[in-house]
């Protein structure tokens, strides 16, 4: 899970940068609630906390859908940064995915034990 924190990270930062490279403007001011969530959720995933890795993939999930929706209309930043965003949300997702597996294989593997071991 603490490879996941790398790109959730890039990925605040580019929501900070996406609001800069507008000038700080209005209606860009939704990218900086993200970016805190993000810098939140990577502190408790620091921590091995299982339950916010379910949280911080189902931000992902829909923050790539809330950015590809974001193509629709006028752009809140430029476009390079929203693709940044995408990315980085999906390479997120996906270490998330594979760490939730792994540990989920890892409980099953030591069950089966514990279970040979009392028999």
């Amino acid at each position: 899970m603490r490879f996941a924190v790398i790109p959730l990270i890039i990925s605040a930062a580019l929501h900070v940068l996406g609001f800069v490279l507008v000038g700080f403007a209005y209606e860009s001011l939704f990218l900086i609630f993200p970016a805190m969530l993000y810098c939140l959720l990577s502190v408790f995933l620091l921590r091995g906390n299982n339950w916010v890795a379910w949280l911080t993939l189902l931000c992902m999930i829909g923050g790539i859908a809330g950015t590809s929706i974001e193509f629709m209309g006028p752009l809140m930043a430029p476009s390079l940064v929203l693709i940044g965003i995408i990315a980085s949300d999906a390479a997120t997702a996906g270490l998330l995915v594979r760490a939730l597996w792994l540990d989920r294989m890892a409980r099953k593997t030591e069950s089966v034990e514990t279970d040979r071991k009392s028999a």
